[in-house]
């Protein structure tokens, strides 16, 4: 049985997930946000090794703890190339030190995402399928895994909304068309956001026209 753990991190109230198959030793996280504390709380009492860190976007309230959890338990760090430069670029990365935990700490990914607008990869003895979707970012990503009935789509889609495309880097037309490829995968996933509540992208759909 695959577990989703969700930790709401930092001023921001981001979302982390731990994500595990509890038959193996290891585990990975998406988006180690702004609460070190609570996120090595989480690995030491899921009892797993950490071994990979994916982000789905660049942005510092989502990445902050990637580098110390990288430094401590030597999980790979995985993002798309396109929002690589986000992690040791604290404009690029938006940050806001007035209401960080975390101070930043430059680092470079070990395993960026391939580049192609879908693509697949096993980590942790899950299968992702990966697609790009940016507007938020130009880099961003959302992460299919089926064998959970999940999509953890980061800032580009939420519950009740969507990211935003003023930032740097923002792209409205891009943003749209990733919703729109987002809100045309299957009714029966759980829609994981890198902000608020779950839900199903069925339900998700039901509030949603995109132009």
């Amino acid at each position: 049985m695959i577990v989703i753990q969700p930790l709401v991190c930092g001023a921001y109230a981001e979302n982390a997930y731990l994500v595990f198959d509890e038959n193996r030793p290891d585990l990975l996280v998406i988006d180690p946000g702004d609460d070190l504390p609570a996120l090595e709380k989480a690995v030491r009492q899921s009892g797993k090794r950490l071994a990979d860190i994916l982000l789905t976007h660049g942005h510092f309230d989502h990445t902050l703890a990637a580098a110390p959890l990288r430094e401590k338990y030597g999980a790979r760090v995985h993002v798309h190339p396109l929002d690589a430069h986000m992690l040791s670029l604290p404009g690029a990365a938006v940050m806001n030190a007035a209401v960080s935990r975390l101070p930043f700490a430059p680092i470079r990914p070990d395993a960026p995402f391939p580049a192609e607008e879908r693509f697949e990869l096993t980590l942790c003895g899950m299968t992702f399928e990966g697609l790009h979707t940016p507007g938020h970012t130009p880099g961003g990503v959302s992460l299919i895994l089926p064998a959970a009935q999940a999509v953890f789509t980061g800032d580009t889609l939420f519950a009740f909304g969507c990211g935003r495309c003023d930032l740097p880097g923002g792209n409205p037309a891009a943003l749209a068309a990733s919703l729109r490829a987002l809100l045309a995968l299957p009714g029966t996933l759980t829609a994981y956001a890198g902000h608020g509540g779950a839900d199903t992208m069925a339900a998700i759909a039901a509030r949603w026209t995109v132009n």
